[in-house]
């Protein structure tokens, strides 16, 4: 029996090169083309505003076509300190993050974030490092709970020590804004929801047990509640990770050190966007003949 190939060329997309870039190195065409993307998949946050969260970060982590130099992605980032249990703990915290579809699971993400992390960890060998975020959406909840060996909040057990990390940075850079009852960081009228067609969870995604436990834990999760999370960035982590091969810190597969329960039950592919960058062009296309035509 014959089989015919197919004569339809492979589209290959252009490649892309992602660095971390500190503040004050941050163009302006860069913070505008960081703004477009960010403004498909967030609402309620005007361009100062995103400039003002921008001016609070250590740096970004930004991802550009090679062939035109257009962002997209990129992920905003801050390196400081908090004390917990009466010890200084330095923390990792990656803020706005959006990434194009078309290069979701591209190594340029991962390969400029664990950088930046080896960096940081080298930079401050003895101290306690960790990795802290908020999360809105289940798909920024699973990078940490499907590539941290130990993170908080954990469906398989809650680590007591990681939960006071995560509320101590809250704390720390959102001074009054986090539940203590239920871990969620609320932002009341200043909250930045998802837009309708971002990360919306189905039944078949509920099946997901990860899935289904992290909007248990933050069910106002699309009117923009986030969840206080964190992850331990310890040295015993970067060597459980490089004995065990079949994984990178955001590649998905199987621990031979440790596998979680709740991780073998479904094998879930997450993706990190729903939209790509041609339908985000015309998104700015039909916006500006809307303007026009207002005017």
């Amino acid at each position: 029996m014959s089989h015919e190939k197919s004569n339809t060329p492979a589209i290959k997309l252009p490649p892309i090169k992602m660095r971390y870039v500190k503040r004050e190195n941050v163009s302006v065409d860069d913070c505008i083309g960081m703004y477009k993307l960010f403004s498909v998949y967030y609402q309620n946050t005007p361009f100062e505003t995103f400039m003002a969260d921008l001016s609070k970060k250590t740096g970004v982590h930004i991802a550009k076509r090679v062939t035109d130099g257009k962002v997209v992605g990129f992920s905003t980032a801050v390196s400081f300190l908090t004390e917990v249990d009466g010890k200084q703990v330095r923390m990792l915290f990656s803020g706005d993050t959006v990434m194009a579809k078309e290069y979701w699971g591209n190594p340029a993400f991962p390969q400029s974030f664990f950088r930046w992390v080896l960096a940081e960890r080298l930079k401050h060998p003895f101290i306690e490092l960790n990795w802290f975020l908020i999360s809105m959406g289940y798909r920024t909840y699973l990078i940490l709970a499907n590539n941290f060996y130990d993170y908080y909040p954990n469906i398989d057990g809650e680590n007591a020590h990681l939960k006071k990390v995560a509320f101590a940075a809250a704390d720390t850079l959102f001074p009054g804004k986090l539940n203590r009852e239920n871990g969620l960081v609320e932002f009341g009228d200043e909250a930045c929801a998802l837009s309708d067609f971002v990360t919306p969870i189905t039944d078949k995604e509920r099946q997901v047990p990860k899935i289904a436990f992290f909007e248990k834990c933050n069910p106002d999760w699309m009117n923009g509640s986030e969840m206080a999370c964190a992850g331990s960035l310890s040295w015993s982590t970067f060597g459980r990770a490089l004995l065990d091969m079949r994984r990178t810190l955001f590649k998905k597969g199987n621990r031979n050190a440790k596998k979680q329960a709740s991780s073998a039950v479904v094998n879930h592919k997450p993706e990190t966007v729903e939209i790509t960058l041609s339908e985000i062009e015309q998104r700015e296309i039909v916006a500006n003949t809307t303007g026009n035509n207002a005017a």
